[in-house]
């Protein structure tokens, strides 16, 4: 969900020509979906279902994709790549 809503407010910061926070937020959207996608799949599911009792999001998207739709999104705004936080 958070980078979902990271996502979201780095399309609308680049629709107002903020390109600094958009890349922010694109940086942070990238960020946890880079941590989303090295939890593996089947342990996460079992470990959430176990202790809430519902099924997690992470069974439920896919990170990879969600990451080249991140890279096509700075690409076609015109959104500079952020390294370690930074701008470059």
């Amino acid at each position: 969900l958070v980078a979902g809503l990271s996502r979201v407010q780095g399309l609308i910061a680049a629709a107002r020509g903020d390109t600094k926070l958009a890349a922010r937020r694109f940086a942070e959207a990238e960020r946890v979906w880079r941590r989303v996608s090295r939890t593996p799949s089947g342990a996460a599911y079992a470990a959430v279902l176990v202790d809430l009792g519902r099924p997690p999001i992470a069974g439920l998207v896919e990170p990879a994709w969600e990451l080249e739709r991140l890279a096509r999104d700075r690409e076609a705004l015109g959104v500079p790549v952020t390294t370690r936080g930074r701008v470059g």
